[in-house]
């Protein structure tokens, strides 16, 4: 019988997660998450939770001059993001 040397469950997760394609969805949802955390917790009570698909995040705002804000600081808080989570995640940013 072959032995087989133990793995931390840890390496075996991050194994799994590449593997199945699932690491940008979770880069995806990590962007999300952090969101109350950029814009601040005043705002981000102004816009709707984010969605992110295929690298664009869509953030539904409730005022028109908090939206021409945003649109204005897009490139900012696109870079922001992308520089926390070390990787290009988000591409764009659409505020509606």
């Amino acid at each position: 019988m072959k032995r087989i040397e133990p793995e931390s469950i840890g390496d075996v997760l991050r194994l799994t997660i590449q593997e199945s394609g699932m690491a940008g969805r979770l880069d995806e949802v990590k962007a999300i998450e952090m969101w109350p955390v950029l814009v601040g917790e005043r705002l981000a009570r102004l816009t709707s939770r984010p969605r992110v698909s295929c690298g664009i995040m869509v953030v539904d705002v409730w005022s028109a001059p908090l939206r021409q804000e945003l649109n204005m600081n897009r490139s900012t808080l696109i870079s922001l993001i992308n520089s926390r989570l070390g990787k290009e995640v988000i591409k764009g940013i659409r505020f509606r």
